[in-house]
């Protein structure tokens, strides 16, 4: 899981840096937060380990080979991640086509939208010390603030939040349970040396999921 949520969450950042036909209250908010973010210094940190390291290389082999496709499959396949989808459409902001854009980086089946109304030394670190290096570069403090600031003043930030507090993660959990395409993935990154359990119990317990 810990592979598969830095590839959501770039995911998420395309989404609130393709533009808009036309502009909205929560596409301006979902810029300010990508705004904090250095992505000049993240996209750096990612190419140099990409070429200097042969851990992230495989890593990469991996995302684009067929067992992370299934995984890719499962995760857009459950109705609660299409309602996501649908209602940041709906809010002007093109969440399909930037998934759809890095589905084909990947060379991942495309998602389909579904309509509204239907509901450079060489580095010997590896795949671990990337994502710790890239998490450093996160302004945390910053994010929180403005996320505060977002909830206290933005009607639209706080309808998005509201629309994903009231999602059904329980879909979530039995998937994280039950694909062996997913214990395959977190056996790998295990292997990496990837703490991978103890990225799992902050997931379960922010989800309040059963142990």
């Amino acid at each position: 899981m810990k592979l598969l949520l830095p590839v959501i969450s770039f995911a998420l950042v395309a989404v609130a840096v393709v533009q808009s036909t036309h502009s909205t209250s929560l596409q301006d908010d979902l810029d300010e937060f990508v705004e904090l973010l250095p992505m000049d210094k993240i996209t750096t940190v990612a190419i140099h380990y990409f070429l200097t390291d042969r851990e992230v290389r495989a890593a990469v082999q991996y995302l684009r080979g067929p067992e992370f496709a299934t995984i890719w499959d499962q995760v857009f396949s459950l109705q609660e991640v299409r309602d996501i989808l649908n209602y940041l459409e709906q809010e002007g902001v093109h969440a399909y086509q930037a998934l759809n854009d890095l589905a084909k980086l990947l060379g991942v089946k495309p998602i389909k939208p579904v309509k509204l109304e239907d509901s450079l030394s060489v580095s010997t670190r590896g795949l671990n010390d990337l994502i710790e290096d890239v998490v450093a570069l996160i302004p945390t403090d910053e994010l929180l603030a403005l996320y505060e600031k977002k909830m206290s003043s933005s009607d639209q930030f706080k309808a998005f939040y509201n629309m994903l507090n009231s999602t059904d993660f329980h879909k979530f959990e039995e998937l994280f349970n039950s694909s062996p395409e997913l214990q395959s993935m977190f056996r790998k990154l295990r292997e990496y040396g990837v703490d991978v359990d103890r990225f799992l119990d902050l997931i379960k317990g922010f989800f309040d999921w059963g142990y």
